[in-house]
């Protein structure tokens, strides 16, 4: 799976059932060639009004990701 395609799926949080938000980066494990966490930009009303500050952002552990298939991305995470 492409990075690219990755970056179109929505991250919604079984949790509460709430969208989490886009998929901005990835965290590899280059010696063990694998993917440890998920970096999630977290949408929210006021971040079309930051033009200075950078958005804010979810690092997910890739043990906390349920699914990955379909149009949307799966995780399971208490705290948002």
């Amino acid at each position: 799976m492409r990075f690219v395609s990755l970056q179109s799926k929505d991250v919604i949080n079984v949790y509460d059932g709430k969208k989490i938000g886009y998929i901005a980066d990835i965290e590899l494990d280059w010696c063990q060639k694998c993917i440890r966490a998920l970096i999630v930009e977290k949408m929210n009303f006021f971040h079309f009004f930051c033009f200075f500050k950078e958005p804010p952002v979810l690092v997910i552990p890739i043990e906390c990701v349920i699914s990955l298939k379909g149009d949307v991305i799966l995780v399971n995470i208490e705290q948002v």
